[in-house]
């Protein structure tokens, strides 16, 4: 009994790790083009394992971007707050990336702030407005 759950294991481990190298990771990323105001963007993005921390993005500064490969386990997704304006004061909370019923490879998922809401562009589409800020 014990033989065959070693046996089990090895194989289900060799089958990840062949998959991991094969499925590239997703990537999320998150552009500050507050064209008007020009003001500092806040982000601050997490999953149930991983806190991401805050980073603070200037207009037009680089992509804060994160990559990861979805969860075999439990569903993998990211919840993302960005803040805006003069004091912070708009907000918008939402869902940066799901997985959904099958398991997902090598995705983009293109997020820009821009004064008037919320923006995604996956995997190079054109750029669709999703969110409206909040105050």
């Amino acid at each position: 009994m014990n033989l065959s759950f070693i046996f089990l294991y090895l194989i289900f481990s060799l089958h990840v790790e062949s998959n991991e190298v094969q499925c590239h990771k997703n990537t999320v990323a998150v552009q500050n083009n507050l064209t008007l105001s020009r003001s500092i963007l806040k982000v601050h993005c997490e999953s149930r394992d991983d806190d991401l921390g805050e980073h603070f993005l200037r207009f037009q500064d680089a992509a804060y971007t994160f990559s990861f490969h979805d969860n075999l386990v439990i569903q993998t997704r990211f919840k993302c707050i960005l803040w805006k304006g003069a004091n912070l004061e708009y907000h918008k909370t939402f869902m940066a990336y799901e997985e959904g019923a099958f398991r997902k490879c090598g995705l983009l998922y293109s997020w820009e702030a821009k004064d008037d809401g919320i923006y995604l562009s996956k995997n190079g589409e054109p750029m669709k407005l999703m969110y409206d800020w909040d105050i």
